[in-house]
Formats: C-alpha cells, sequence, structure tokens
C-alpha cells in the first residue's frame, strides 16, 4: 500500500497556518515558529519505505553475541536492547525477552494498522468510550469529528490515549477486530512474544511484548515515512474544531534537550510499564534503535544517551583495529 502525499503536503501547510496564527505575538516569536513549523515539512517520497531501506515481511533480531560485561554500561531499565536499523543487528542487550508492559510505545504498532488501512483523510466521530479514556489524552468530546491524520498525529506526538481509542474504533470491523489485526501484524513481522489487548499500552492484565519484539516492531515502523516525520516533531498544532488551536508537545524528551543524533520514535509511561522509550539516533552514516523498558521518569532518557555514547565508543575501536569494517 501507498501513501498518498497529497495529503502530507496539505497537513504540512495546514500546520505552518495554525501555528502561526495561534502564537505570532512578535516579529522574533513569528520568525521562529515559522523556523519550526515550515522548516519541519514533510517531505519524503510517495511510499511507505525511507530511501535506503530494505521493504521487509519479517525481521530476527538474535541475541548479542559479543561480550557486554565489562565495558556496557550501567543502566536503569530493567530490560532493553539497542540494534542497527538497516540490518537489524543486536548491539547490545538487558534481558531483552523478559515479558513486560510496553506502555505507549506500542503506539508505534497501532500507527502501523491505521496507516496500512488508508483513509487517513476520513473524519471519526468521537464516542463517549474515546472521551472517557484516562490521560494522556487531547480532551475530545464525544460526537465531535476529527480526520484520522490529525488523531494519528496526536497520538505518536502527545501520546493521546483518546485519539488512539478513536482510531480503534473507527477503524474497519470493530474495537476487537482492530486489536486482533495488531496482534497479526506483530506475529507477522517477527514479534511472537507479545500480547497486546488495547490501541494505547494502558496496563490490561495479561498485556505484555518484550524489548526484541518492541525492537522488532520499531524496525519496521522507522521505515515508514508518516512515522517517521511526526515522531520527529517537538511539536505539531492540533485544531479542535471550535477555534481553539494548540501545540501539542512530544512526549519523547530527547527531541527537546538532546544530542543531534537522537531523532525520533516514542516514549511511554504507565504504572506497571514504569518509563518505557523506542528512540532512533543516527550519527556519522549509523543508524540505531533502542529499546529501554521499566525506567524511570528520570533515568530513561539517560539511559539511552548512555548506550549510544557506548556504541560510539565501541565503533570507534572497531574502526581503528578494522579500518574497512564501517559498523560493529
Amino acid at each position: 500500500m501507498k501513501i498518498s502525499t497529497d495529503h502530507l503536503s496539505q497537513y504540512g501547510k495546514r500546520e505552518t497556518r495554525a501555528g502561526l496564527i495561534f502564537f505570532i505575538r512578535t516579529p522574533i516569536t513569528a520568525v521562529f515558529v515559522f523556523t519550526i513549523l515550515y522548516g519541519c515539512a514533510y517531505t519524503s517520497p510517495d511510499s511507505t519505505v525511507e530511501p535506503g531501506f530494505k521493504p521487509a515481511t519479517s525481521v530476527a533480531i538474535p541475541m548479542a553475541n559479543t561480550h557486554q560485561s565489562t565495558d556496557a554500561p550501567s543502566i536503569v531499565a530493567r530490560s532493553a536492547i539497542m540494534i542497527d536499523a538497516q540490518s537489524g543487528k543486536t548491539l547490545y542487550e538487558k534481558n531483552a525477552d523478559a515479558r513486560l508492559p510496553v506502555a505507549s510505545t506500542q503506539k508505534l504498532l497501532t500507527a502501523m494498522e491505521v496507516i496500512a488501512e488508508g483513509g487517513l483523510q476520513r473524519d471519526v466521530t468521537i464516542t463517549i468510550w474515546d472521551q472517557l479514556q484516562p490521560p494522556t489524552k487531547l480532551g475530545l468530546i464525544a460526537g465531535t469529528s476529527h480526520r484520522r491524520l490529525d488523531l494519528l498525529g496526536a497520538m505518536l506526538v502527545s501520546s493521546a490515549n483518546d485519539a488512539a481509542s478513536a482510531l480503534a474504533n473507527a477503524a474497519e470491523g470493530s474495537y476487537g477486530d482492530f486489536i486482533s489485526r495488531m496482534n497479526a501484524r506483530a506475529e507477522r513481522l517477527g514479534a511472537k512474544h507479545s500480547l497486546f489487548l488495547n490501541p494505547h499500552g494502558l496496563d490490561m492484565p495479561n498485556q505484555h511484548s518484550t524489548a526484541r519484539d518492541a525492537a522488532i516492531i520499531a524496525y519496521h515502523a522507522y521505515r515508514i515515512p508518516l512515522i517517521r516525520h511526526f515522531t520527529a516533531r517537538e511539536m505539531i498544532p492540533f485544531n479542535y474544531g471550535d477555534g481553539r488551536t494548540v501545540l501539542l508537545e512530544n512526549t519523547n524528551l530527547l527531541l527537546w534537550n538532546r544530542p543531534a543524533y537522537f531523532n525520533g520514535l516514542k516514549s511511554g509511561f504507565t504504572i506497571e510499564g514504569g518509563k518505557c522509550l523506542v528512540a532512533s539516533a543516527k550519527h556519522h552514516g549509523r543508524e540505531i534503535l533502542i529499546v529501554l523498558l521499566g525506567s524511570t521518569q528520570e533515568e530513561v532518557f539517560r539511559d539511552a544517551k548512555r548506550l549510544f555514547r557506548w556504541y560510539e565508543r565501541q565503533a570507534k575501536a572497531s574502526l581503528v583495529g578494522n579500518p574497512s569494517q564501517a559498523n560493529l
């Protein structure tokens, strides 16, 4: 399935106008907001696969075959894995097969299912069930209508649970059918040790995944331009349709106070799951995906930075030992 770029360019223009209307107060502010919103306009090609990546129906992420105990960083996360985003090679792991909640990072799988279904310009009518979802949420009101594309962006950027619920409820078939398709997609991609029971990642008995499965899902989500586009944004406008336009801030704080190499994907938090993160990074031609489960609000982003810096040191050391080897 291909995604038409017509609605993407329209979305970018719409965001720019909304953002300017809402935030311009001084010339300096106008320049700042215009730079953020217009400079990040979507320009990816008409494809669900990024250039330079090989499409894949599934990927196996085997256990790391390198010794980590002596120099690998100490991290707070209960479970973690770091993989090469191009090859899927495991670069680091810690309890990567432990069954744990993944919180809102499972919205990446929800987004994949929504995008595969298509019809992103179609309006969705909010139900009372959607309205009653617990925070984090947009505060959507039952009976109002919103574009699926706008709800998708809100779900990926601000982690809105009511948006995730609305997308699942409005999908083809029933809510349960949507969840079944999510699980079927995960298994088809190679994530065979997970059970997803809702579209947003809120805690439910028996719902679980693993860091390795989350990395497999992230490996495929990373190849979808629309997911890359939204998860790389520090903020996006959301129009409620009643005259209110607000800027939604990304919950992935690596985008706000980051080394330049972190560039997207999803964070999450629940009581049972703790702070979770699926992060992408690109530096010196290397593209990395990091999954952290069961960390804390204070440490999860530090964990990600520790792992990437460790990988950079390992990569440099391998180049010294073997100049022809560009990656670990």
